[in-house]
């Protein structure tokens, strides 16, 4: 039987032996510190592994003689994995916990990325990748329940967790393009891949020593009851809408090096590549907070709204920019799904009760199945040697406009906000 926090337990009661200046440091945490590390550890190296392919596979096409298109088509079936996986991924830990379904998390990114590392043909490869986007599917069901749960703030708790999510996007290339650079496109995956098998032992230490548990119910009190009509109307708009971010999110990050090495600004060097699209990704971070905080002041809904019709705007001009002008564009479109992460993460949890979390959130990642695996094969599609990302970047533009519709048929917000806990 798994250790289950009641709900009457206060956030860092799972966590023993607290001196009264300890304590009171936690309690300015917005969830328990070991929770925030593992969730921010495990989300973070989850995208590094899960992008870290999106450059190798600049490399990798070069070594194997084979055309950019049928290298980045490989991890079509991964990305469509990711959100086969998280239903059940969800389900699983709302009856095993999440602290278990999380160190399995990091044995198989960190195992199947290792095997890509070994990958001799595209065979190879593309069961490696698809094994990656499997275990890959677990964390964001998982983790962001687990955190919710804990958080005593839980927009700056989802926020927190999720810029390191940011950070690991734009690890990625950096990671990719530094350690093909010395060591080549095998380490790349290796050395990653034995640094999150790591801090899975350590993970599955604290849980079976009791220092790492789960909870049956959320620290923070729930906002305001909600009634069946707009819980279902929610949800029936959110499947939508999440679905388009999914798939726009998945095009222009499976886009961006390819982007980055168009624009001419890094010339023919993967590292400087792997460098520029991952500073675009680390600048536009820090947005997460932004939504974060919209979203403990109850502006969920207008933030998530207004972040689809600027998106509209900003993947017409990625189109028009050169050099360093697309790079800046770049940005704001980072900038814009950052805010939005926390945005969805906390509409959905609004209407979810803490003991159905995990398959509810499963749901919302499952939809990556079909908007992650779109995104991919919309760049393999329409990419040319002439027109280059035109056509894909004027895609996205409509499909902005569309979810921008879709998002205004949600419930309007509250007129309070939930209160922030005191410091």
């Amino acid at each position: 039987m798994r250790k289950r926090i009641g709900p009457h337990d206060t956030p860092c009661a799972n966590f023993r032996g607290s001196h009264p200046s300890v304590e009171s440091a936690r309690m300015r945490l917005s969830a328990p510190f070991p929770v925030l590390f593992f969730a921010s550890a495990a989300h973070g190296l989850n995208h590094v592994l899960l992008t870290l392919y999106l450059t190798l596979v600049l490399v990798i096409g070069q070594a194997w003689h084979l055309p950019y298109n049928d290298m980045i088509a490989l991890w079509t079936i991964g990305a469509m994995l990711v959100g086969l996986g998280a239903p059940l991924a969800g389900w699983l830990a709302d009856r095993v916990g999440e602290t278990r379904m999380l160190v399995l998390c990091f044995a198989g990114l960190g195992s199947s990325a290792i095997l890509c590392g070994f990958a001799r043909n595209t065979i190879e490869l593309e069961g490696a990748l698809a094994l990656l986007g499997l275990s890959g599917s677990i964390y964001h069901p998982v983790g962001f329940s687990w955190v919710v749960k804990h958080a005593r703030a839980r927009g700056r708790a989802v926020a927190s967790t999720g810029i390191a999510g940011s950070i690991g996007v734009a690890l990625g290339p950096v990671t990719a393009a530094g350690l093909a650079s010395l060591w080549g496109w095998r380490l790349a995956f290796a050395i990653p891949g034995a640094l999150t098998l790591a801090l899975g032992l350590l993970l599955l230490t604290l849980h079976l020593t009791g220092l790492a548990t789960d909870r049956e119910s959320d620290v923070a009190p729930p906002v305001q009851a909600h009634s069946r009509t707009d819980a279902a109307r929610a949800f029936a708009v959110l499947s939508l809408t999440m679905t388009a971010t999914l798939m726009l999110y998945a095009a222009f990050g499976t886009a961006l090096p390819k982007l980055v090495q168009l624009s001419g600004i890094a010339g023919s060097r993967l590292f400087l590549v792997g460098l520029i699209a991952g500073s675009i990704q680390l600048l536009g971070a820090g947005a997460q907070f932004l939504g974060g905080h919209f979203a403990d002041r109850g502006f969920a809904k207008r933030a998530y709204v207004l972040g689809f019709a600027a998106l509209a705007a900003i993947f017409p001009l990625v189109a028009a920019s050169h050099g360093w002008g697309a790079a800046a564009a770049a940005v704001l479109v980072v900038f814009l799904f950052e805010s939005m992460a926390p945005l969805e993460t906390m509409l959905l949890a609004r209407y979810t009760p803490a003991a159905r979390r995990g398959t509810v959130f499963g749901i919302r990642y499952g939809l990556s199945a079909i908007g992650t695996p779109a995104g991919v094969w919309l760049v393999a599609r329409l990419y040319s040697g002439s027109t280059h990302f035109l056509y894909i970047l004027l895609a996205l533009a409509v499909a902005a406009i569309l979810a921008t519709a879709a998002a205004l048929l949600l419930p309007s917000d509250r007129a309070s906000a939930a209160a922030l806990p005191a410091e």
